[in-house]
């Protein structure tokens, strides 16, 4: 059973707490952990929070500015993960980025209103019976089907979305059909739950990965995964030709509201 992550996602603003460090400040904390020479950037990069590369003899780092109110805990964290010598440092420099993610943008959005009811399934009931099994209740994120817009990848369809500014869940509403079996829709949701659980890791590179080892394996922990699998290969035709259909209805609707 994955461990529960028990903080609660936060929008607040960027300006309500006065940051730990500056970046040479920041960046003298990094050398005394690492003890190499580190040559620290900072970022207003809202996709990857943390990469880095060697150069010589060099770590060429890269932050978002978020880090500048990292506890000294994380920065020691950061450190461990550039020296390779612990495996937890990754997870406790994750946990500092999705707690902190409400100031990646400046002015935070509000969360959308949220549509758990559908005509056949009732995404609330869903994301309890997944909370309650794999992450013993203790995950907190909002979720709402979403407008069904029909965006294609790949020749595939986006089922599940994440926003981690927002930390919300969105879902596909053409899974809300009697024909969608519930494992399937159940897997679909319990993929963006494991997002929001465990964020993004920086691999070798130091780019940042989100479809991780560890997110894979935990991925794999869900019983009828390999049969949602397979349902998506078989179904996936009549998917997007139903989420077409809820495309051009979405559209005529809006087209006659203005009229």
């Amino acid at each position: 059973m994955l461990s529960a992550l028990r903080s609660r996602p936060r929008q607040l603003s960027l300006f309500d707490e006065t940051p730990f460090w500056d970046q040479a400040s920041l960046e003298a904390a990094i050398l005394r952990e690492t003890g190499r020479e580190v040559r620290l950037t900072l970022t207003d990069n809202r996709s990857v929070l943390l990469s880095f590369r060697r150069r010589g003899g060099a770590v060429l780092l890269r932050l978002h500015r978020m880090f500048l109110h990292a506890p000294l805990g994380v920065v020691r964290a950061v450190s461990r993960s550039l020296r390779r010598t612990s495996r937890s440092a990754d997870g406790e420099v994750r946990r500092f980025m999705n707690e902190n993610l409400h100031r990646v943008r400046k002015v935070p959005r509000p969360l959308p209103p949220l549509v758990t009811g559908g005509k056949h399934y009732d995404l609330r009931q869903v994301y309890d019976r997944l909370n309650a099994r794999f992450f013993a209740g203790g995950l907190h994120v909002p979720l709402t089907w979403g407008r069904g817009g029909g965006r294609a990848r790949r020749g595939g369809l986006t089922f599940g979305s994440y926003d981690p500014v927002l930390a919300l869940i969105r879902i596909h509403p053409v899974l809300d059909r009697r024909e969608v079996p519930s494992y399937f829709l159940e897997s679909v949701v319990y993929h963006e739950m494991l997002h929001h659980h465990l964020g993004g890791v920086a691999d070798g590179a130091g780019r940042t990965v989100y479809h991780s080892r560890v997110f894979r394996e935990a991925e794999a922990r869900y019983p009828w995964h390999r049969q949602a699998l397979t349902w998506e290969k078989e179904n996936l035709p009549s998917l997007l030709r139903a989420s077409q259909e809820l495309d051009r209805r979405r559209k005529a609707e809006s087209a006659a509201f203005r009229r």
